[in-house]
């Protein structure tokens, strides 16, 4: 039972991995296993299909990114709105070392599957709109606290749900461009939108 177990686990962190530094459409199933050192006929056993596998494998990698989420943006030595910088250069530095280790930066693991996929696969691009709720929702409880402490004024529960889903945006939009430019430093010069978004100071 231990092996199966670690078998079914190398196929998951596999294919997180080869996702995020590749494609939906450049990773096989052949290719994953070969990777993961498992045999492709014991795919089947853990896996009905390669989208079952993708959404382990999207599980796996926002348990990662909720460890980053947990220890930078619930760091409570830290002013509430001096984490949030932090947690921008946090993300830049993960790029940072995969750029470090592949020659590329790879973006977001989330949002290129839901660019890729978004249109076709209706399971993949649900789990990551719920993806994407779950790391809103973190930027809001961080908006919550910085108001808590007198850093920030919020008018009502909502504003700071929607404040939390600007951050999220321009924490997106900052991997994009790191991405296309090959360039991580992107993604922490969004850092001081991302905190005149928590302010209120980018109010319309």
């Amino acid at each position: 039972m231990g092996r199966l177990s670690s078998a079914r686990e190398e196929l998951i962190t596999t294919a997180a991995d080869e996702l995020w530094q590749g494609s939906y459409g450049s990773v096989g199933v052949g290719a994953l296993c070969s990777a993961a050192g498992v045999k492709r006929g014991s795919f089947y056993y853990f896996f009905d299909s390669k989208d079952d596998l993708v959404l382990a494998a999207l599980e796996h990698s926002w348990e990662r990114m909720q460890a980053q989420f947990e220890r930078v943006l619930g760091d409570e030595s830290v002013p509430p709105l001096q984490r949030l910088p932090r947690f921008f250069d946090a993300v830049a530095e993960m790029h940072d070392r995969v750029r470090q280790e592949s020659g590329h930066v790879p973006g977001c693991p989330f949002g290129n599957l839901s660019v890729e996929l978004g249109n076709f696969h209706d399971p993949i691009r649900e789990r990551v709109a719920d993806i994407f709720r779950r790391a809103t929702a973190h930027f809001a409880g961080l908006l919550r606290a910085a108001h808590a402490a007198g850093e920030i004024p919020l008018e009502s529960p909502e504003e700071a749900e929607r404040r939390a889903e600007q951050i999220f945006g321009a924490m997106q939009g900052a991997q994009v461009l790191a991405k296309t430019h090959a360039d991580p430093d992107a993604i922490r010069r969004m850092a001081p939108v991302a905190v005149a978004i928590a302010r209120g100071d980018a109010e319309s």
